[in-house]
């Protein structure tokens, strides 16, 4: 075997740049301020020679700890390492010390040539990785091959983030600036969700961090979700990419159409009215939707044609794979301003994560996602299912807490909304059933108050900002229509356009 999956050739090829490592490790030694130019993107692990790499983490260390690194202060360390007898003990430093006054003007760039080369030799390692697990017969599939490579890349991507460094007069300065200008776009810091009740408390989604939205089944996750990347996109005319794992992109905009033609979901779908059900139980026939019905789908259809919205239905992707078509949008023209993930759960972690079980492939997922919005400066807003102990509870009103099995994710996210629609729970429950020992009128008044309460909360929820990393909590009272699947402002009235 010969070429790039030869190991022997493979070795031999290997990038290096041994003399810029020997110009770092000199620099530093005569001068360890040369330390404070490179220690924030430069480890042992991206030296090519051991033996510089071993040294490197010596002369960190001694830094780190208040002490001096020079050749008298490393001596002690290298007499009593072992690794260094083949190549001579201290006298391993003689070349480093040669290349010292060379290499302090040079200290940055030749350091940032070391972490290059290791960028390089671990992409090589990659392929090769990925040529053994495909024709080595150890039980891995194609898919399994695509994640390890896939989250290989990501590690690589993730690690190439600069680190920033401010003086509190700089950070001040653009606080100060962003307020400006956030003043003059409605108080909106980051990307504006769409809704003004949510943006009034959060100030928009903030680029770099993560945001849960949280409910049980048939809260109206998705509507929210939907909404959100809609009324954004729209409303500030910047792309914005939804990722779905549970529905079609085709039923997404289902939703888009019907909440826009007051047309339900269900009628769009069939391409009929539905019938009702009468006295006798059964339901009248269906008749198919009128030509003024189909008229207004158009008419909705091409008003929507200029949403900057891209839905990718991809089912168990992983956030390697996002990260690679979010970081192309970012990337051309049009650019990237959000990404929407439904939902969490529904995507796949690595093969390591998922043999750890469904708490440590969640974690891991959340913790890729705030990495992809750092590396991308977008927000990713991500939904997920609360856990089974809401419904054990009287009061069905949910907290972070129900997030408590769901890895962690209420230590990742800056911003927590859970939803909450208490129509959904007095319909499953239904009217108040009389006790024992009660009269019929007294039963006959709770009914009453009973269904009093549902006409108060019908076609009403709550969105509540259960945590708000650089604000206040609170609910934001909203109006959901269930036939059009969509939510709307309180202030915009049932009426009003959803888009």
């Amino acid at each position: 075997m010969s070429g790039l999956f030869d190991a022997a050739a493979v070795q031999a090829e290997m990038p290096r740049n041994l003399a810029a490592e020997q110009s770092v490790l000199g620099a530093i030694l005569t001068n360890n301020r040369a330390y404070e130019a490179v220690c924030d993107f430069l480890e042992p692990r991206h030296f090519y020679s051991p033996v510089n790499g071993w040294l490197f983490e010596q002369i960190q260390g001694l830094i780190q700890t208040g002490g001096v690194a020079n050749p008298v202060t490393l001596k002690p360390l290298i007499d009593g390492a072992d690794r260094l007898a083949d190549v001579g003990g201290f006298k391993a430093l003689v070349p480093i010390l040669m290349n010292s006054f060379i290499g302090m003007p040079t200290v940055k760039g030749d350091a940032t040539a070391i972490r290059q080369a290791w960028v390089q030799r671990e992409l090589l390692q990659l392929s090769a990785d990925m040529r053994d697990m495909i024709v080595t017969p150890d039980g891995n599939s194609p898919d399994e091959v695509v994640d390890y490579v896939e989250n290989g890349l990501l590690t690589l991507a993730h690690g190439r983030q600069d680190v920033r460094q401010s003086s509190l007069s700089d950070a001040i300065q653009r606080v100060l600036q962003a307020s400006e200008d956030a003043s003059k776009r409605d108080g909106i810091v980051g990307v504006s969700s769409g809704y003004e009740g949510l943006d009034n408390i959060v100030g928009g989604f903030e680029p770099g961090t993560l945001t849960i939205i949280a409910g049980r089944p048939a809260m109206g996750k998705t509507a929210a979700g939907v909404g959100i990347a809609v009324r954004s996109a729209k409303r500030t005319g910047k792309r914005v990419l939804y990722w779905s794992g549970e529905v079609s992109a085709e039923a997404i905009s289902q939703r888009i159409i019907a909440s826009k033609t007051k047309i339900p979901v269900i009628c769009i779908r069939s391409g009929k009215n539905r019938g009702r059900q009468l006295e006798d139980g059964k339901f009248s026939a269906s008749t198919p939707l009128r030509q003024e019905q189909f008229d207004r789908m158009v008419v909705a259809a091409r008003q929507s044609q200029d949403i900057p919205l891209v839905i990718d239905d991809t089912p168990a992707i992983t956030v390697a794979k996002l990260y690679g078509i979010a970081r192309r949008m970012a990337r051309s023209k049009e650019g990237l301003s959000m990404i929407v993930v439904d939902y969490l759960a529904l995507m796949r972690g690595t093969q390591q994560a998922r043999k750890q079980g469904k708490y440590a492939e969640v974690s891991e997922i959340s913790a890729d996602l705030l990495a992809l919005a750092k590396t991308l400066g977008v927000p990713v807003i991500a939904l997920q299912q609360l856990n089974r102990e809401v419904e054990k509870r009287d009061d069905k009103r949910p907290s972070k807490s129900d997030l408590r099995d769901s890895g962690n994710l209420e230590q990742d996210a800056s911003v927590i909304m859970l939803l909450y629609r208490e129509e959904y729970y007095l319909d499953q429950e239904g009217p108040p059933k009389q006790k024992p020992t009660e009269s019929g009128d007294a039963w006959m008044t709770r009914v009453d108050q009973w269904e009093k309460h549902k006409d108060a909360v019908r076609g009403k929820a709550l969105w509540i900002i259960d945590k708000n990393r650089q604000g206040e909590t609170g609910t934001i009272q909203m109006l959901f229509d269930g036939p059009g699947t969509w939510f709307r402002d309180v202030a915009e009235g049932e009426g009003s356009e959803p888009w």
